[in-house]
């Protein structure tokens, strides 16, 4: 009734029977509704979520489609009312494209087929499947495709996402491509902020050589020396070394050679195999020179054939922060696998610099180009073995090995030297003996023997001299004894006791005075060298039996370290966290907001900026 009505209908039209074409041509083109009909009435909320499901219905079964996308190769059927609907590229290529008309195909060059899926799962739904890992294919096909709001939500996500070391170099790739200024800084930020942790990671391995030659010219790199930057051109060549050895000369280029540490520039890089060129000797050359004749602090920048390199980098700095490598921890264990680093969101494992051996009762002092590590015991006997942590890289380097093997013995600094003195020997009694490593290529050579035979001294440097304060003597009592030894005069001599025992304390210097701290006697006196005289000061609150103490932003750290309070399981003193601060210009103790990373003594404590000698 109904179909026949329809034909009576058209019919009288003349209508009947003609093609859908023929009749889009011959019925009158009136829209029924104008504008101002749409958005009248009572609306109904259910509507549109309930059109948007039967879309998402119609494409997940490929009903209706009516147009092929098509990006590397790969096709999605799609509807082509929804596509021009929502974009005007799309409305372009349906409506005017010819080959869409002939063939009802969409190419789309320039974007990958994964970023096509999120970008139709977008259409049909409203919801954009933006991830870290797929935000540098999407976002540039929301540009191609002029998705505006598809763009904005991308470029939101991306400016709220987490910037961080691992992920830095993609970010910063994708606001290059996409001119997301925002985005380029923070991700620039990072890069130079953490440039000796992101050059250890697969994006910057996988970078081209201009990009790493972009990279590691920044003005702005925030390393202490230049150690980082060669380190990290040769880890980018030996990645792909047959393909990439001959960018190792033009990138060397960029690298401030003159400004490497010198123990760095003579046993790592002059010994670097990719160096052996003309054009890299040169540049080694020139480096030698600059150090042989002027120190590096000095910044001179004549005589080179590369000015711009000449000059230090803005960026160099020596941001203090405390340290923490070795020690043992309760219930006894021996730490080897981590150093800690204290940032401002709290420590810091850092796994790039594990102890190269397991020693517990080791010394350890500051120099130059790090911190120096010698002797303590492996199963149960003392070693010879030296190693040297470097502050700029983070690495591990093996140094000669000492004359006498030693644990439980004390370690400073002076004029560059590194200086050991007494400890317990292979036989299991104190030593008198010393030595001193004047180079690190040279063997150490012997110092003139203690007037007394110890364990565990205190000691530390003042000038020329070295002073070594208590320990244990060869009846196992503690001794309050003083000695000093003059590093030109090489002697020593005996000074005037302590006026107490320090049982396993430390010792410090803070402007021109020796501070003896810690032990399990929580002492605090204060020895001045030009008038030989003590003074007992306010006692520390807490024991710290094989602590470790520093100067750190001009007071003085006692850090860990064990205590009688603090019973193990096997009944031993037990190790704490606590780290105490003191205040030479008011004498008072303070029980730091910080604290170790965990209970630990034994251990060495230092800053990255060296502000004071460290025992």
């Amino acid at each position: 009734m109904a179909d026949g009505g329809r034909k009576n209908n058209l019919d009288a039209h003349g209508l009947y029977g003609q093609s859908p074409a023929a009749l889009r041509h011959d019925l009158p083109i009136k829209p029924t509704l104008s504008e101002a009909d749409f958005g009248l009435g009572i609306s109904d909320s259910a509507y549109r979520p309930q059109t948007w499901s039967g879309m998402g219905k119609l494409f997940q079964q490929e009903t209706l489609s009516d147009v092929m996308l098509i990006a590397e190769g790969q096709s999605i059927p799609c509807h082509k009312f929804l596509l021009a609907a929502a974009s005007e590229y799309f409305y372009n290529k349906i409506v005017e494209d010819t080959s869409f008309v002939n063939y009802g195909l969409i190419e789309i060059e320039g974007i990958s087929f994964s970023a096509l899926k999120v970008i139709v799962s977008y259409l049909y739904t409203g919801n954009i499947n933006i991830t870290e890992e797929n935000a540098s294919d999407v976002i540039p096909a929301c540009k191609v495709l002029k998705l505006q709001s598809a763009y904005n939500i991308c470029e939101k996500f991306a400016l709220n996402a987490a910037v961080n070391p691992g992920n830095c170099i993609a970010f910063y790739k994708l606001s290059m491509a996409n001119g997301i200024q925002q985005l380029f800084a923070k991700s620039l930020s990072v890069m130079v902020r953490d440039f000796t942790e992101v050059v250890t990671g697969s994006d910057f391995l996988a970078m081209s050589e201009n990009d790493v030659a972009d990279y590691i010219q920044n003005e702005n790199l925030k390393i202490g020396n230049e150690d980082p930057v060669f380190e990290a051109v040769v880890s980018w060549v030996r990645h792909q070394p047959q393909k990439r050895k001959s960018s190792f000369s033009r990138l060397l280029t960029h690298v401030r050679l003159r400004y490497c540490s010198p123990h760095y520039l003579s046993q790592v890089v002059s010994k670097e195999p990719l160096m052996e060129t003309r054009e890299c000797q040169k540049i080694l050359v020139e480096a030698f020179i600059h150090q042989s004749s002027a120190n590096v602090q000095t910044h001179q920048a004549s005589g080179s054939s590369n000015q711009q390199n000449a000059a230090p980098r803005k960026g160099y700095t020596r941001t203090a922060t405390l340290m923490t490598i070795g020690g043992i921890s309760d219930p006894g264990n021996i730490i080897r696998p981590n150093c800690w680093r204290l940032e401002e969101t709290g420590w810091r494992v850092m796994g790039q610099c594990p102890m190269p051996v397991s020693v517990p009762m080791f010394s350890a002092c500051v120099v130059t180009e790090g911190i120096v590590v010698t002797g303590g015991y492996s199963d149960c006997k003392p070693v010879s073995q030296c190693w040297l942590l470097s502050t700029s890289t983070y690495q591990w380097s093996s140094l000669p090995d000492m004359n006498t093997a030693r644990a439980r013995h004390a370690s400073v600094c002076v004029g560059g030297q590194s200086y050991v003195i007494a400890g317990e020997g292979e036989d299991g009694k104190g030593m008198s003996s010393g030595e001193y490593l004047q180079n690190f290529s040279a063997d150490w050579e012997t110092l003139p023997d203690l007037p007394k035979a110890l364990v565990h001294p205190m000691a530390v440097s003042h000038g020329q001299y070295i002073y070594v304060f208590g320990g244990i003597n060869m009846k196992d009592k503690d001794s309050q004894s003083v000695f000093v030894y003059g590093t030109n005069s090489k002697s020593w001599q005996t000074l005037a006791d302590m006026p107490q025992v320090c049982m396993l304390g430390s010792a410090v210097m803070w402007k021109d005075k020796i501070y003896i701290v810690g032990g399990f006697q929580q002492s605090c006196i204060c020895y001045n060298p030009v008038l030989a005289q003590w003074r007992t000061l306010c006692q520390c609150r807490h024991e710290h039996a094989d602590g470790s103490a520093l100067v750190w932003r001009n007071k003085i750290l006692i850090c860990g370290g064990r205590s009688r309070k603090a019973k193990r399981t096997d009944g031993a003193s037990g190790g704490t966290t606590v780290i105490e601060e003191y205040d030479p210009e008011t004498d008072t103790w303070t029980v730091s907001q910080i604290e170790l990373p965990q209970k630990l003594s034994s251990h060495f404590v230092f800053s990255t900026e060296p502000l004071g000698h460290i025992v």
